[in-house]
């Protein structure tokens, strides 16, 4: 008996002394994600609070915000190269916001507390997680947007639809693109679109444009765009979907969530071929 006793405090210590090191080594490793243009540093999970207070409507579906939690934390882990360099607050990187509505407080957090520590990776690495507002029926792939193509940032269908449009007289779009096109030269225009509806390039007269360049110039939602003449002599630009289009659409997650799709459904069909998992501190 005593030595069966024995053996069993020699199987059993071990196994405990792993496990409080593991334990260990989980609490000392907490990332702070240092702020741009400050000497501030948040918590990493703080931090993912405000992302998504920035980045999507509260009153998303939680597993909508989930989805946004989890790529959130993945894209500033891949940022910042696991809290070695600063990242920005705005849209440049990701929107960080604390001015949390309280009736939201909650519901932020509880998706922040049932996705604490979880990140995508693909072959082992944090991913650029990237995502965008709306989409137009079809994301984005990273080939067509950067001419890099990303093996887990292809086009895929996206369910909702976001339709805008912006008005300009003839005078307004010149001065924006420092152009002096007439009417009948903005009626000609010539666009191209790519495998995805999103214009690649635009032909006005004798000046050309990618479909990116004349976006930011006109400040105009999207890339899928198209552009009519009225009899008034205003110039319509009507826009499908909202932001770059690479990644998770975050008014398609919702549209998911909605449909009875888990957070990690929703992030398998935007990031094909990559995985939830644990945040380890870098070796």
């Amino acid at each position: 008996m005593l030595i069966f006793i024995v053996l069993l405090l020699l199987f059993l210590v071990p196994l405990q002394w792993k496990k409080q090191e593991k334990e260990k080594g989980k609490e000392a490793c907490v990332f702070q994600i240092p702020i741009a243009n400050s000497e501030t540093t948040i918590p990493l999970e703080d931090y993912i609070i405000g992302v998504i207070n920035g980045e999507m409507p509260a009153s998303f579906h939680l597993e909508a915000l989930k989805a946004q939690a989890i790529a959130a934390r993945t894209y500033a882990i891949y940022q910042t190269n696991y809290g070695q360099k600063p990242i920005q607050t705005t849209t440049a990187h990701q929107v960080y916001s604390t001015d949390i509505d309280p009736a939201y407080k909650d519901k932020l957090e509880q998706a922040v507390l049932e996705t604490a520590n979880q990140i995508l990776t693909y072959n082992g690495q944090p991913i650029s997680a990237m995502f965008h507002a709306a989409s137009n029926g079809q994301t984005e792939s990273a080939e067509n947007y950067s001419g890099s193509q990303v093996a887990y940032l292809q086009s895929v269908p996206s369910p909702e639809q976001y339709v805008d449009t912006k008005t300009f007289t003839l005078a307004e779009m010149n001065q924006l693109l420092q152009t002096n096109f007439t009417l009948q030269h903005i009626q000609n225009a010539r666009i191209t679109k790519n495998s995805t509806k999103r214009v690649s390039a635009i032909q006005i007269h004798n000046k050309s444009f990618t479909g990116r360049e004349f976006r930011e110039k006109l400040s105009l939602k999207s890339t899928d765009f198209s552009l009519s003449v009225s009899a008034d002599e205003q110039i319509h630009i009507t826009t499908h979907g909202y932001g770059h289009g690479v990644g998770m659409s975050q008014y398609g997650a919702n549209e998911r969530a909605h449909q009875q799709e888990k957070a990690s459904d929703i992030l398998a069909h935007y990031y094909p071929s990559t995985k939830i998992e644990e945040l380890h501190c870098k070796k």
